[in-house]
Order: structure tokens, then sequence, then C-alpha cells
């Protein structure tokens, strides 16, 4: 393997050669919204970061996920740097909990809608407290940061894991919530921003 992955001076001359044979118009970036838009063209799942401060338990809804690594396991999220989970994923366990198509109201609960969160069940994990019925689990302890403009990218070492076979994914698509089924309900919501806003619930 070369040492030099990445060479930012070769990828601009490219970029600035290819910009010069090309007479596409291509869209601005100084408009972030039409970039967001246009970057919603990539279907997603939809997980849930969770997390214990205190006695109480906390989550947040996030679509920008991916595996990194298997030796070590690695999982990396990306979280906006005004985010009140990002200090506490960065330095304690957390839990990402992937979607069911079932588990619209979990979504739109911990992205800032709150639902009935006497429906959501909590399994009271020794690393981190995760839901009850998702798709899959990922337990994972604090790896790194890394700056990822306004956002950080943060990485989670895989302590334990674990899913189901007979569920179907939640998905995220052009700013509407959506499932593998074409059968399967649909509902507008706005797109689950990186991180947004918290919910609580106390351990009982």
């Amino acid at each position: 393997m070369t040492d030099i992955m990445w060479d930012s001076e070769i990828y601009e001359k490219a970029a600035d050669a290819k910009t010069l044979a090309s007479s596409v118009a291509v869209p601005s970036l100084a408009d972030p919204r039409l970039l967001r838009n246009t970057l919603g063209n990539f279907a997603t799942g939809v997980v849930v970061l969770t997390y214990r401060s205190g006695d109480s338990y906390y989550g947040v809804t996030v679509n920008s996920f991916t595996s990194v690594s298997l030796d070590p396991p690695l999982l990396l999220v990306s979280m906006q740097r005004n985010s009140r989970a990002l200090t506490y994923l960065l330095e304690r366990p957390f839990a990402v909990n992937v979607l069911g198509d079932n588990q619209l109201d979990t979504a739109l609960h911990f992205a800032g809608k709150p639902q009935d969160a006497h429906l959501i069940e909590w399994v009271d994990d020794d690393n981190a407290p995760r839901i009850n019925g998702s798709l899959a689990y990922f337990q994972c302890t604090p790896w790194a940061g890394y700056d990822g403009g306004d956002h950080v990218l943060v990485l989670g070492r895989v302590s334990s894991y674990g899913q189901q076979d007979d569920t179907n994914p939640l998905l995220f698509y052009r700013g509407q919530w959506s499932a593998l089924a074409q059968e399967s309900e649909t509902a507008g919501g706005g797109a689950p921003s990186q991180s947004q806003s918290q919910s609580q619930r106390s351990r009982s």
C-alpha cells in the first residue's frame, strides 16, 4: 500500500482540469439547502444513538452512520458540532439502534417530535441503554473523534451486537420516511439531522 493515501494537491489539479474540459453547469455550493436536498438522493437507514447520563436515558436520531472496520470493529456516526449529545458520545459508552420499519414513532420521538415515551421499551445493558425491538444494535465504546467541518465524526468500537431476522429496515429518502415494502406507510417529518434534539426517559 502506498504511503500517500490522499493528496489534496493532486485532487485539486484534477478537478481544475475537469472543470475546464466540461461546459456542463453545476449547482452552486453556496446554497447548503440545495446541496442537502441533492445528498438526500442517497437512501439511508435510520438509527437512534442512546446513552446514559446519571439515572436517565437519552437518544438522538441520525441517518449518517456507516461501518468502518472489522479489525478492530469500528462504526462511525456524524454529529453536528452543536449537538448536546456529542460530548456524551465522545466520553462514554453508547448504543447504535438500527430501526425497523415498525419504529417510525421511535425515530420521530428522538428527532425532536415527541411521541408517547411509554411505548419505548428500554433494555438496561451494562454498557449503554438500548431500544428493545430494534432491527439490530451495536454497543460501542468511544474510539476517536475527527474534524468533519460543521460536524464531528465519531468512531465507536463495537463491544457487542445483535439483530432480528424477521424485521425490515426503516429508510429515509428525499426527506421522507419510507420502507422496503410498497405497502408500508411513509410519512413526512423532515430530515433527521445528524444530531437533533434529544428525548429523555428516567429509569424506573
